[in-house]
C-alpha cells in the first residue's frame, strides 16, 4: 500500500503545483521530475543509470507527442489561411447544421478510421482542430478529441498494439507450454484475444457516438441539459 501511494506522488504533486499553486509547467514539471527520480532511487532501489535511461526515454515520447501537436496546429492554420475551412465549414452544415451529428461524423467515423490507419494519437489531433475549425468551443473539441481514443485504439496502426504488443509483448515461450498442454496453438490464442477484443470494442463502441452527443448536449448545449 505505501508502495502504492508513492506512485501516485508524482500525479499528485503535479495536479497541486499546477491547479493547487497555479505554476507554470516550465516551473512545476522540473520539481516533479526531481521528486520521481529521487523517489525512484530510494524507495524502488532504481539505479542511476536506469533513471537516465527513463529520463531520456521520456524526453523522446515527449518530442513525439511535440510533433504531433505540432502537425495539428500547422493543419488548422493550413486551413484556416487558405480558405479551405470555410469550404468544410458549410458543407457539413449542409449536411446538418447540428454540432452532435457533425462530431459524429468527423470525430467518430473520420476519427476510427484515422486511428486504424495511423493510430499514436493523430485522430484527436486531426479532429480536434477541424471541430474548432468548424465553430466547436476548444474544450468542447477537445473533450470529443479524446473520447476517439477509446475503443479503436487496440486495433490502432494497423492493428500495431494486437500484432506487436500482444504478439510481441507477452512470454512467447511460457505461454506456449501452458497452451500446448492444453492442446492449443499460439496462433489461436492470438484469435482469441483479437476476437474477444473486437466484441467488447463492438458493444462499447456502438454507445460512443451516443455518449459523445451526450456530453456535447449537457456541457456545451444552449439548455446545457441531460434530455435536450
Amino acid at each position: 500500500i505505501t508502495l502504492g501511494l508513492l506512485a501516485l506522488l508524482p500525479i499528485t504533486l503535479s495536479a497541486v503545483l499546477l491547479l493547487g499553486l497555479q505554476w507554470s509547467a516550465k516551473r512545476a514539471m522540473p520539481v516533479v521530475l526531481a521528486s520521481t527520480a529521487l523517489m525512484a532511487l530510494l524507495a524502488w532501489d532504481m539505479s542511476a543509470v536506469r533513471v537516465g535511461a527513463s529520463i531520456l526515454q521520456g524526453l523522446v515520447i515527449t518530442v513525439s507527442v511535440l510533433w504531433i501537436v505540432f502537425g495539428a496546429i500547422f493543419l488548422l492554420n493550413t486551413l484556416k489561411y487558405t480558405g479551405a475551412i470555410d469550404v468544410i465549414r458549410q458543407g457539413f452544415t449542409n449536411i446538418s447544421p447540428d454540432r452532435r451529428v457533425q462530431a459524429i461524423i468527423i470525430a467518430w467515423c473520420f476519427g476510427t478510421f484515422i486511428e486504424g490507419a495511423s493510430g499514436f494519437g493523430t485522430p484527436a489531433a486531426i479532429a480536434a482542430p477541424l471541430l474548432v475549425a468548424i465553430g466547436f468551443p476548444a474544450l468542447a473539441a477537445v473533450l470529443i478529441g479524446m473520447m476517439i481514443q477509446s475503443t479503436p485504439v487496440s486495433f490502432g496502426a494497423v492493428g500495431t498494439p494486437i500484432v506487436i504488443g500482444v504478439n510481441k509483448g507477452l512470454d512467447g515461450q511460457a505461454i506456449s507450454q501452458t497452451l500446448q498442454a492444453q492442446g492449443w496453438q499460439w496462433e489461436q490464442f492470438i484469435q482469441l484475444i483479437t476476437s474477444e477484443v473486437a466484441i467488447i470494442h463492438g458493444i462499447i463502441g456502438s454507445f460512443m457516438p451516443v455518449l459523445m452527443a451526450v456530453m456535447l448536449t449537457r456541457f456545451f448545449g444552449s439548455n446545457k441539459s441531460w434530455r435536450e
